[in-house]
């Protein structure tokens, strides 16, 4: 699918949709994740300016789903290299669940370098406001909420 393309479905979902679109959704995140690294140097972005939050309006999705696996997918981008990624991929998606339960489950995968993470963001976690972040980015990539 080309960006556009996805944009398109991406804008098409609502929140009821997003389980029975799991595999498309991380599909999906990773097409956009290869499409943004393959654009070097970032002036390539402005050509494609409409699609540049696809990645964004994805990892919403996958956060509302909460599948821990998905964790991989959002430390991923986090840590690409990408400097809009490593800046603007909000350190809340990888928060799917408590930090504890978060923990365990990367300790069984040996994921240390991801439990070291969010480790260093916990208190951040503790201190925000998970229901009101994820509200804000429904509402900013307007998405249906039935």
């Amino acid at each position: 699918m080309t960006p556009k393309e996805r944009k398109n479905k991406l804008s098409e979902l609502s929140l009821n949709q997003a389980s029975i679109n799991h595999d498309w959704l991380k599909k999906c995140f990773l097409e956009e994740l290869d499409w943004r690294l393959d654009k070097a140097p970032a002036e390539d972005y402005l050509e494609d300016d409409d699609y540049f939050e696809n990645i964004y309006h994805c990892a919403t999705f996958l956060f509302y789903i909460k599948d821990l696996p998905d964790i991989d997918l959002f430390y991923s981008a986090k840590r690409s290299g990408d400097m809009d990624l490593g800046v603007g991929f909000d350190w809340q998606f990888l928060f799917m669940d408590i930090p504890g339960k978060l923990i365990k489950y990367l300790i069984t995968i040996d994921r240390k370098d991801i439990v070291d993470w969010i480790k260093s963001y916990q208190e951040d976690y503790e201190e925000e406001d998970m229901s009101d972040w994820f509200e804000f980015k429904c509402e900013y990539h307007d998405i249906n909420k039935t």
